[in-house]
């Protein structure tokens, strides 16, 4: 490699600002062609072009066009006359991976004295010291347990985006920590599954998180039933996942996250019973758990409960009255129960509290095709369009819209998107009561065979298709029969 004639690799870089202290430039470059010769960046010329490219301009004291506008005309050959970061997010979404590659080749345990970070909202790359193992080792269980509050607590994608960094840091500062790439996967799994990010590169980070958990630490209840999880949701293999769903419940039998996370996979099997018996063991385990109350709430819409459902998600906002998933249940009872205007009213709070997230917007047109609206309910969905371009859209929302605008054609097709893009509310599908108008199709049937298979559920019984129901409809208080 040429090193830039502006440096001096037998001197120490100075630090600009109030920045960490930096190696001298010769420890600099030593790092970076360890970093681009392991197998973590084997193949990736894309990555091994852009670090390279932000070291050198870096040492280089260039670091004033380290700007989005450059980087994607000069490393990513985007032309200079059309080139508009606002459309293209090429180099938003690179630096992301490169990010997370770093991370990844870091988490194997290989590294000098020296450790390369580039840090969030920067294209500048750091040098990080790596201290005494000893410190590194009580540093890290601090970020894991700050990590689990974040996402045990947190109600929206801020929350677990920061910890997931929390995770992140953990996983760089002990690589062996089984507990830290475990958290890695869960937060990836948490932003994934809540439409924050797509299913790619989120499941495919979460799934290389939990091999190198499983790797260091076969036995870790987390990490298999993360891998139980993500087996489930995105590959829609059942029998594995129960698998490993039994290896995590033998090693660790009194864990709430293991019974609840069960609870979740056989809830969307339409195996109520057992859903209900893995809820109750994980309440008596942890009371406090507030995607818990969630679940349980959940659990009593699927069965068209509707009391119950709303009972029990008004109970977790009145200890958490920001958390998105109880307030939006909670609306998606009331258009299930067949008040609409009410669920509207519900859904456009969710939207000013959590902008970030899709479901108000989808939830307002959901409601305004139940009322009847539908000019109303198309605009909302072509202003939701087009605020979330450049972002994940999830199709099974937009689907749940078409089928209340009566569009079973369009409704499918966008179903029938969501299995092809591992769309992780695809699971839903058997029991969510959006679906009813849908049930008896022969491209339905299809799609529902995908996601099942043959399973019979712990009873011995075929998985029902579910009583003629249609989110809007009017109902009784107690709603009509469930499923099972």
């Amino acid at each position: 490699m040429t090193v830039p004639a502006s440096m001096n690799p037998s001197s120490p870089l100075a630090s600009e600002g109030d920045g960490p202290p930096q190696p001298p430039a010769a420890a600099m470059l030593d790092e970076l062609e360890r970093v681009l010769a392991s197998p973590s960046f084997a193949g990736a010329s894309a990555h091994q072009r852009l670090l390279r490219h932000l070291v050198e301009r870096t040492l280089a004291g260039e670091t004033a066009t380290l700007k989005e506008s450059l980087l994607g005309i000069e490393v990513f050959q985007r032309s200079a006359a059309s080139f508009d970061p606002r459309r293209d997010s090429i180099v938003r979404v690179e630096a992301r991976r490169l990010r997370d590659r770093l991370h990844q080749h870091y988490a194997t345990g290989v590294a000098g004295r020296w450790v390369i970070s580039l840090p969030k909202g920067s294209y500048r790359p750091q040098w990080v010291l790596r201290p005494p193992q000893d410190d590194l080792q009580a540093r890290a269980a601090d970020l894991i347990e700050r990590g689990g509050f974040l996402l045990r607590q947190g109600v929206a994608a801020a929350d677990w985006r920061k910890a997931l960094e929390r995770f992140e840091a953990a996983a760089q500062l002990a690589p062996g920590a089984a507990a830290a790439h475990a958290g890695v996967a869960r937060a990836h799994l948490q932003l994934v599954a809540y439409c924050v990010e797509p299913p790619q590169p989120g499941v495919g980070l979460a799934l290389a998180a939990v091999h190198q958990a499983l790797l260091l630490q076969p036995l870790q209840a987390e990490a298999l039933v993360l891998a139980a999880q993500l087996t489930h949701r995105f590959d829609f293999n059942w029998p594995t996942a129960r698998g490993l769903f039994q290896r995590a419940r033998h090693a660790a039998p009194d864990s709430a996250y293991v019974h609840h996370a069960l609870a979740l996979s056989l809830m969307m099997r339409a195996d109520f019973a057992g859903a209900q018996a893995e809820l109750t063991q994980a309440r008596r385990l942890d009371a406090l758990s507030l995607s818990l109350r969630a679940h349980e709430g959940l659990l009593a819409l699927y069965r068209r409960q509707w009391d119950e459902a709303e009972d029990l998600l008004q109970a977790l906002l009145d200890i958490s009255p920001d958390n998105l998933l109880g307030a939006s249940l909670l609306a998606y009872v009331a258009l299930c129960r067949g008040e609409p205007d009410s669920a509207l009213v519900q859904y456009r709070a969710v939207a000013e509290k959590h902008p970030q997230h899709s479901i108000g917007a989808c939830g307002q047109a959901w409601a305004l095709a139940a009322l009847g609206q539908q000019p109303a309910a198309r605009r909302r969905l072509h202003e939701l369009q087009q605020a979330w371009s450049g972002r994940y859209l999830s199709p099974y929302q937009l689907a749940m819209a078409e089928m209340l605008l009566g569009e079973p054609d369009t409704a499918l097709t966008l179903l029938e998107r969501a299995l092809h893009e591992r769309d992780g509310n695809l699971l839903c599908l058997p029991v969510d009561p959006a679906c009813d108008s849908l049930r008896g199709q022969a491209r339905f049937l299809a799609l529902r065979s995908q996601l099942l298979g043959s399973f019979r559920g712990a009873s011995g019984k075929t998985l029902p298709s579910g009583p003629p129901a249609n989110p809007g409809a009017a109902r009784t208080r107690s709603g009509p029969a469930p499923l099972v």
